[in-house]
């Protein structure tokens, strides 16, 4: 078990050797650095954690709002992977959070989608890597990880290889409330316009935090949004088309 510091707050999480370089990086990323961009100021009611992996954007977003505010938020984790969803199991009380997992991806439609399984970092829908096995994974929207929650305050983390286009295509048009979401835009090259679009047709607020090679990080946030995120407050809002 490994233990450090987020936000003030003692963190804890398992370490697994099968998924070793998998598991390190992880921490790396979500307990070390600040990768996704939390906007502490912006106090979520609601945090999706999609593409989870072990559940330690949870972990980390959860000691983040509970250093601002005492109010209660709700988390709800989307992940594919059965030996990741283990993990977040353990991880969870360990660190005593309550959340909703959900089995399955994020998408734009309801369906069921081949999910090419390799070390638990690296599983993905792109069967063009070698692969140990497929899952047959269900397709859920954003609006089946927001469910009846009455929250006006939403973070959305999106790590879903690939399939960020179709979910927010399908999600930003009609959303009003305050919607903070980082994450991540593979395949930027030939992505980059479509996803830029989708955020200026609405008025929403977007940046690039970093392009490597084909692989993009992100952050957007509605109109709803912006004045409660400080750090967005000097990027230029899209002229609409």
């Amino acid at each position: 078990m490994l233990s450090y510091r987020c936000f003030g707050r003692e963190t804890k999480c398992f370490i697994r050797i099968s998924d070793l370089q998998s598991d390190l990086l992880s921490v790396l990323e979500l307990g070390v650095r600040n990768t996704y961009d939390l906007d502490l100021g912006f106090q979520p009611e609601l945090v999706i954690d999609a593409g989870g992996n072990i559940g330690l954007f949870t972990l980390r977003a959860a000691a983040g709002t509970a250093s601002v505010s005492k109010a209660p938020v709700e988390f709800v984790i989307v992940e594919p992977l059965p030996r990741n969803i283990a993990q977040i199991e353990k991880h969870l009380p360990l660190n005593h959070i309550k959340a909703r997992l959900m089995a399955g991806c994020l998408g734009g439609t309801h369906r069921s989608i081949p999910f090419y399984c390799r070390e638990a970092i690296d599983s993905s829908f792109d069967p063009e890597k070698p692969y140990l096995s497929v899952l047959d994974v269900p397709v859920f929207r954003l609006s089946d990880a927001i469910g009846s929650s009455a929250a006006q305050r939403i973070l959305i983390k999106l790590d879903i290889e690939g399939m960020e286009v179709e979910v927010l295509k399908q999600f930003v048009p009609t959303e009003r409330r305050a919607v903070y979401v980082v994450g991540e835009l593979h395949n930027h090259q030939v992505n980059s316009s479509i996803f830029e679009g989708i955020f200026r047709d609405q008025g929403w607020t977007f940046e690039y935090r970093s392009i490597s090679h084909d692989h993009a990080l992100f952050r957007a946030c509605s109109p709803a949004a912006l004045p409660l995120l400080k750090s967005m407050a000097s990027i230029p809002t899209p002229v609409q088309a």
